[in-house]
């Protein structure tokens, strides 16, 4: 069985907000058109104040220069998402993609609070013939996945910065990523011990 996991260039990434727009299309919500400063749009995403969407491109200051950083789910194999869920609506398929099942979900976001990188959201979504809050997030592109296909994202990201493949697989190309950058490969907030599987490649 695969281990899913995405690697990000942050070297290659050019802002140009592409894995947004397809994302948008694909998995039907809205496209962050926001731009703001990470830690400015984090703040703001975290006090409800801006719309939801599956994959984020905030921006950071490195070394002077204004970079971009894509931010889907970081699909952790520590989740907290999953443990605080009451009715076990948020877990983890046998390849490691965190997915949401809509039908369970009571909406008490409960797992909002608790993700440390602000990547759920509250939507309502036809359940049953009628609207239902229930959370949302990245899935991975899983009904893509699941057909052999690899993420929407990845599969249109014109400077070749995001890539999605399994990390069990010594001889993918994510694998090969992480193992030639091994001293610039990062995680975000490793202090939660989340063990996200989206790896940064930094400069």
């Amino acid at each position: 069985m695969a281990r899913y996991g995405m690697v990000i260039d942050l070297r290659k990434c050019r802002g140009c907000r592409g894995c947004t727009a397809v994302c948008a299309v694909e998995n039907n919500v809205p496209v962050d058109r926001t731009g703001e400063e990470a830690g400015e749009q984090l703040a703001r995403w975290a006090a409800g104040e801006l719309d939801y969407y599956n994959m984020r491109v905030l921006t950071a200051t490195v070394y002077g220069q204004i970079r971009s950083i894509p931010m889907p789910c970081m699909h952790c194999d520590n989740a907290p998402c999953i443990a605080v869920c009451p009715v076990k609506a948020s877990y983890k398929r046998k390849d490691g993609i965190v997915v949401i099942d809509k039908d369970k979900c009571i909406g008490c976001r409960l797992c909002l609070k608790a993700c440390p990188y602000q990547a759920r959201y509250i939507r309502k979504v036809p359940v049953k013939g009628e609207p239902k809050g229930v959370a949302g997030k990245c899935e991975f592109c899983a009904h893509l996945v699941d057909k052999g296909e690899k993420t929407m994202c990845s599969r249109s990201c014109h400077s070749g910065a995001i890539k999605f493949g399994d990390l069990d697989d010594p001889n993918s190309e994510v694998s090969q990523l992480l193992k030639q950058n091994a001293k610039k490969v990062k995680r975000l907030k490793p202090e939660y011990k989340t063990s996200p599987r989206v790896f940064y490649i930094t400069f």
